[in-house]
């Protein structure tokens, strides 16, 4: 897999930095976690300030765009993004 910055913004706000890139891989669209860490190698930043927020591709295509935020900080990163619900234990 091999990750192409496309277009990278420094938000002082909500401290953060948010990038647009492109990947190219074979096989099947590569997951959120290996996004991560792509985008943690190159921006040389820990893989849990780092969050995906879209993977688009097309149908038979080895290239995606991505939309992922790297935040300076884990405090900043838990008040702006949204928790993740658990899903309800079966009975």
């Amino acid at each position: 897999m091999e990750l192409t910055i496309t277009n990278k913004k420094e938000n002082k706000i909500l401290q953060r930095t948010e990038i647009q890139a492109k990947i190219s891989f074979t096989g099947a669209t590569p997951s959120n976690k290996q996004v991560q860490e792509e985008i943690a190698k190159k921006l040389n930043a820990g893989i849990d300030l780092v969050v995906t927020k879209q993977i688009l591709t097309t149908f038979g295509n080895t290239q995606a765009e991505v939309k992922a935020y790297v935040y300076n900080t884990i405090d900043q990163m838990k008040k702006i993004e949204p928790k993740i619900k658990e899903k309800p234990k079966a009975k």
